[in-house]
């Protein structure tokens, strides 16, 4: 920052003048009026790629916390709150590219191309058209993506992972603690606070409530709290401290009453077992997790809808409304994949069935006729693929997957905590999505996949300077 002005500066400089006063005589000569809030808009953008280029830790610890608390915002505060993380993620992805441009780190190319072409099969959308439906898929396909760069971009990686996971504890401690709250005070407190019953607040059979913390749905709040835990088990030190974070993180986990969630404990406890040497012990533990997986995939009829969005014509929706199965869920396999062999390969389009359908009916806020995006989503993040680009699309999906796992676990055979923290938070997310469309869930995908892109970066870095320090060229 106290560097002195170079070249690049003084155009940079010039530039800015130059537009400035073509604005100012624009503004005066046609009469034009600009107003402070999208002044303040543009400023806090252009704000923000600063922070994300010259302090990238702080700018990450930031984030964590503002995504988890946003879903909250948008109910008792402000309801337009919710595009400011859509602000956030272009301005990351505008400095990643700024660091790219100017710095060429170093980026695993297996990483990049998994990415290029699954964004590529959901800009070209050979399933369908391009409409409103379709821009909101690959806008929540897209923003984890840009996210998952940032997070393999961005300057100081081990310093952003510490301050990351320092970050994700505590706001998963004062999330854990909102969800314990929510069961001292109850449901009908909750709503007249302004949750509703059709979407936040959900009761079980005994009069209990699943907690859902500051997230919209007990779902999300699990899967954030399971992300705070992998941080505590993984990187964070013995001590009074980690069993107190941990104690009061579990304690709001068992009020979200999910049953993923203790699947997802069964792969952290297989997961020590193997960085305690029990590999044998360990992979039985894999094994099971993987046979419990493919069950419930193949059994998905649906944990998290109770029917699916679908745009097109009456003669698909009744289709659709022909698989009804006894518990009022749709056949979430007869959902996604369809009848025809073509949609199989090349899924039925992007945002013809699921979350992007639901999302297109409104602008920025839901009104209160139009029920809850919970409501409207086909329940498992790899249905979902299938659903928006078929087969293909998620064995690439599962190929950029593949790629993180191998690259996390070489880092954990080497005993760095950035690969065991890589690797809990990949399980946890590929877990969670078996039930829940995960992969553009927010904030399960975007922060899964911008903690595992540091997290990848970190592990990088820390090789890179190993083999320097050692004298072997990188």
């Amino acid at each position: 920052m106290r560097a002195r002005a170079g070249p690049a500066d003084l155009w940079i400089a010039l530039g800015g003048g130059t537009a400035t006063l073509f604005a100012a005589f624009l503004a005066v000569d046609s009469g034009a009026q600009v107003g402070v809030g999208l002044a303040a808009g543009v400023a806090f953008f252009i704000a923000a790629v600063a922070a994300f280029v010259v302090y990238p830790h702080v700018s990450i610890a930031a984030t964590i916390l503002l995504f988890a608390l946003v879903p909250m915002l948008k109910v008792l505060v402000l309801p337009e709150i919710g595009p400011i993380k859509d602000a956030v993620v272009l301005a990351a992805a505008a400095a990643a590219i700024v660091v790219f441009v100017f710095e060429r780190p170093h980026v695993d190319r297996w990483l990049l191309i998994p990415v290029a072409l699954l964004l590529g099969f959901y800009v070209i959308n050979v399933g369908s058209g391009h409409d409103i439906a379709w821009a909101q898929g690959v806008r929540l396909i897209g923003e984890p993506l840009l996210l998952l760069l940032v997070g393999l971009i961005l300057p100081e990686p081990r310093r952003s992972f510490r301050w990351a996971l320092g970050a994700l504890i505590v706001t998963a401690c004062l999330v854990a603690g909102y969800g314990i709250y929510q069961q001292i005070v109850g449901k009908w407190t909750l709503v007249d606070w302004g949750y509703s019953f059709d979407s936040q607040v959900r009761s079980l059979d005994n009069g209990w409530l699943r907690s859902f913390g500051t997230m919209d749905d007990p779902f999300a709040y699990a899967a954030f709290l399971l992300y705070g835990l992998a941080a505590v088990c993984f990187w964070l030190r013995r001590g009074p401290l980690a069993w107190s974070a941990g104690t009061l993180i579990m304690v709001g986990l068992f009020f979200s009453y999910g049953r993923t969630a203790a699947l997802i404990l069964v792969a952290f406890l297989g997961l020590a077992m193997w960085r305690h040497r029990l590999q044998m012990t360990a992979m039985m533990v894999m094994v099971a997790i993987a046979l419990t997986a493919v069950v419930i995939l193949i059994n998905a009829n649906g944990t998290e809808s109770n029917r699916v969005t679908v745009t097109g014509n009456a003669a698909a929706a009744n289709d659709f409304s022909a698989n009804v199965v006894l518990n009022g869920r749709i056949s979430a396999w007869k959902a996604a994949v369809g009848d025809n062999p073509f949609e199989w390969l090349f899924g039925r389009g992007v945002g013809q069935v699921g979350t992007a359908a639901e999302r297109a009916t409104y602008t920025v806020t839901r009104s209160s006729d139009q029920g809850s995006s919970q409501d409207q989503a086909v329940d498992s993040g790899y249905l979902a693929t299938i659903a928006d680009v078929g087969f293909v699309g998620l064995a690439v999906l599962l190929a950029l997957f593949a790629r993180i796992a191998a690259t996390t676990a070489r880092a954990a055979r080497r005993g760095l905590d950035e690969g065991w923290v890589g690797l809990a938070l990949l399980a946890t997310l590929l877990i969670d999505a078996l039930t829940r469309s995960s992969f553009t869930g927010f904030p399960t995908a975007f922060l899964g996949l911008l903690l595992i892109g540091v997290a990848v970066a970190a592990a990088d870095a820390h090789e890179a300077e190993d083999g320097v320090a050692l004298g072997r060229p990188r």
